[in-house]
């Protein structure tokens, strides 16, 4: 899941402002897993969790591989 997940992300994040160049440097990748779908988070985090910035959630659905993307920046 996670392949299909970091594909779609990045063909996403195509259409958005680029996180600056020191928020590159921090990303993190979240996962979590659920029986119905994989989540992956792209996140720069903070020193509290309910404080870490989130860039992208991409959900794979387990059965069918499909895949949804949100992000979190503004488009180009």
């Amino acid at each position: 899941m996670e392949p299909v997940a970091k594909d779609a992300t990045f063909e996403a994040l195509k259409a958005h402002m680029p996180p600056s160049h020191e928020d590159k440097k921090t990303l993190v990748l979240g996962k979590m897993l659920t029986d119905e779908a994989g989540i992956f988070e792209l996140y720069v985090p903070a020193d509290r969790p309910q404080d870490a910035r989130v860039i992208s959630r991409a959900t794979v659905n387990r059965t069918t591989g499909q895949v949804a993307v949100e992000v979190f920046l503004p488009r180009l």
